[in-house]
């Protein structure tokens, strides 16, 4: 793990070692080097190329990063000394320089100053800063940059009237961010798309600006998929909100909640990461359990059934770190050795071939 610090003394971004897009994956090298794998249409592996890889290979000149996050089909990173770094596909201004032209290798997003989190949604890219603010570019068609408007930005535009967050989460069409600023810790507040409830209350409208989830309290991370939305609270008790199509939310059933609904069977979490419509939780065994959407057998439990609450992914232990994409999930262990399963078809699973598996396949040539 990298240390809470930077060398200056300043705190370093929180966030995960491994990401997952709908058809890539990335992961954060001991060294603070980023490698990705699979689908590159669109330069998301940031390699200088758009050729897909089945294995994984290194960002060029990309270096001292503290933590990643995948979109779709873009990715960012934020680096030990706060800054952030984007690449990949760019017509909707998701990589934030400017310009609407993919990136094959990565750009330094200029004037964010000590992110503390980064976060990419299916189309658009936040950052938490360590000023109290938060900044989010791309696509807002719904609202979900949070500035007010429903106009893209190519750059980072502040979020309005969000109370000091030191992590934000980006999902399909709408951001969430988790509030910490001395009066309201433990707090969510959420803006955009919301036709799923994933905003957490019951107008199932759009929001241009943040609104609270209600009785939504104790939280202490989160994680957004498509269109719903997990916390993990400070007793270990996961909630979830927003679409349920797949059984996503883990509540045993597969209707949709505007409010947060309790993870059945699920013992104290200690992580949680969400995919397009599964979501998955880090026990403090240090196991690993997953619910959801199953097609491709991203759940990991040697089947494509869908679960609409949480079980046991298979032979996996002494896990650290975990990340899902539209339809795979990867995870770390404390040996550094990297896991994938579900959706094989551009080699998002790491192992050099493009054949789906039900049950984690290690990845080969990358150590966390």
């Amino acid at each position: 793990m990298h240390p809470d610090m930077s060398s200056d003394g300043a705190p370093l971004p929180v966030g995960s070692r491994l990401s997952a897009g709908a058809g890539h994956t990335c992961a954060l090298g001991a060294d603070g080097s980023v490698w990705c794998w699979g689908s590159n249409v669109d330069g998301e592996l940031g390699d200088g190329t758009i050729a897909n890889r089945l294995v994984p290979g290194p960002v060029v000149g990309l270096g001292g990063v503290a933590a990643i996050a995948s979109g779709s089909y873009h990715n960012c990173a934020a680096t030990t000394t706060g800054g952030v770094a984007c690449w990949g596909w760019n017509s909707y201004g998701q990589v934030g320089d400017g310009t609407l032209m993919n990136r094959t290798n990565f750009y330094t997003v200029p004037g964010l100053a000590r992110a503390l989190s980064v976060a990419a949604g299916g189309y658009h890219s936040c950052a938490a800063l360590a000023d109290g603010s938060t900044r989010c570019w791309g696509q807002n068609g719904l609202g979900q940059l949070g500035d007010g408007s429903e106009i893209d930005s190519g750059t980072p535009v502040a979020v309005f009237s969000l109370p000091t967050s030191d992590r934000v989460a980006a999902a399909g069409r709408h951001t969430c961010a988790l509030v910490h600023d001395g009066l309201h810790d433990g707090t969510v507040q959420c803006w955009g798309g919301n036709d799923s409830g994933e905003l957490g209350d019951d107008a199932s409208v759009d929001q241009v600006f943040p609104l609270p989830v209600p009785g939504l309290t104790n939280a202490v991370a989160l994680a957004s998929g498509f269109d719903h939305n997990c916390a993990l609270l400070a007793s270990g008790a996961v909630v979830c909100w927003g679409g349920n199509e797949s059984g996503q939310l883990g509540n045993g059933s597969t209707t949709d909640s505007d409010m947060p609904v309790t993870v059945a069977a699920l013992p104290a979490a200690a992580q949680i990461a969400a995919g397009y419509d599964h979501t998955c939780a880090v026990l403090p065994d240090s196991t690993l359990r997953c619910w959801g959407s199953n097609t491709a057998g991203q759940l990991g439990d040697g089947t494509t059934t869908n679960r609409p609450t949480p079980v046991a992914v298979s032979g996996l232990t002494q896990v650290v770190a975990v990340a899902g994409g539209s339809v795979h999930t990867c995870a770390a262990t404390s040996d550094g050795s990297v896991y994938c399963w579900g959706s094989n078809d551009s080699g998002e699973l790491g192992d050099g071939t493009t054949t789906n598996h039900p049950t984690p396949a290690p990845v080969s040539g990358v150590h966390l």
